[in-house]
């Protein structure tokens, strides 16, 4: 992820001037263009992995800090242009009390937007890039219960991903090269099918005011596209990534039957393949803070709902935001 644009055409396009020399054509950098794209929408849809709110803010204004790592004007900016919207849910399938095992059905829908002004030197007028993407994630989990606290759990799933991009020329920096960019690049759309294999291996502390537990939970996916985008030719994304954290629950008050607890979570997150590039890093971390609710009704959907803020550290989307939880376990 470039400073001012996540899927730079700028960039993309101004390489091709080179590409003789770096024995690159334009069907490679549209290629992996697609292939950054669609690892990109993993992680950003992934809410261990990443966390958008409903306003955005620079930690660096409110909390009197210098720190370019953790916030800056252009990273606010860039936070502001994504929109992103998920809806996680879980499903115990079975138990074998015998073996300690549970069997559990997850999942998330998710939606991701991008809308940004994209320049080039010395055009006082942006193009503008308009990006969304559409999937879903499905997968099949197998917890086993180590010890009293210890357990270990492993999930096979899928990524179903669609992509498309309306894109406005307003200047005159690459309008020569609309007739080949056109329905390869940009103002196209394509299909990703990901394969995805997960782990996660959990130390949990019941506490008598709540509990807190610590984790760690690689992730790989691979996988296809196609559509109508580059004459289908859109690549095979791969990436990784690699989460180590801890949560915190502390029980505030019991009215009737909802809980109402604070909220506090912190994890680094190691992340390659084409993963990395879109974020201009290998790791970041992210820490939040919330207030959490149960719902004072029975339900499968909603474990429990509530307010708080987050805060990323180390990547081009570095920032705070204020943020929406939703079923945090």
């Amino acid at each position: 992820m470039k400073q001012a644009v996540i899927n730079s055409y700028a960039i993309a396009t101004l390489s091709l001037l080179s590409a003789a020399s770096q024995a690159e054509t334009l069907n490679d950098l549209i290629v992996k263009e697609f292939e950054y794209n669609f690892a990109l929408s993993v992680v950003l849809t992934d809410t261990d992995v990443f966390t958008f709110g409903f306003h955005d803010f620079d930690p660096n204004q409110y909390f009197n800090l210098s720190n370019e790592d953790i916030g800056t004007a252009d990273s606010l900016d860039l936070r502001k242009e994504i929109k992103e919207f998920t809806l996680p849910y879980s499903f115990d399938l079975a138990e074998n009390e015998t073996e300690k095992l549970t069997y559990r059905f997850n999942g998330r829908f998710y939606l991701l937007g991008i809308d940004q002004d994209v320049y080039f030197n010395e055009e006082p007028i942006p193009d503008r890039s308009k990006e969304q993407f559409i999937g879903g994630y499905n997968e099949f989990e197998v917890e086993k219960q180590l010890t009293e606290h210890f357990s270990l759990s492993g999930a096979l799933g899928a990524h179903l991903i669609h992509y498309k991009t309306d894109y406005t020329y307003r200047s005159d920096a690459i309008t020569a090269l609309q007739p080949i960019l056109d329905g390869a690049l940009i103002n196209t759309s394509a299909w990703a099918l990901l394969g995805q294999l997960n782990a996660k291996l959990k130390y949990l502390e019941q506490e008598s005011w709540g509990k807190w537990y610590l984790w760690t939970s690689p992730h790989y996916f691979y996988g296809t596209g196609w559509g109508e985008a580059n004459n289908g030719n859109v690549g095979k994304p791969e990436g990784w990534y690699w989460v180590n954290g801890i949560k915190v629950f502390y029980d505030v008050a019991h009215i009737g039957t909802t809980v109402q607890s604070f909220y506090t979570s912190f994890s680094r997150i190691d992340i390659g393949g084409d993963t990395s590039d879109p974020l201009n890093t290998t790791n970041y971390y992210e820490g939040s803070i919330g207030w959490l609710m149960t719902p004072p009704f029975e339900s499968d959907w909603i474990d429990n709902i509530g307010i708080g803020l987050t805060i990323n550290y180390g990547s081009d989307l570095k920032g705070g935001s204020l943020v929406l939880f939703f079923n945090q376990d």
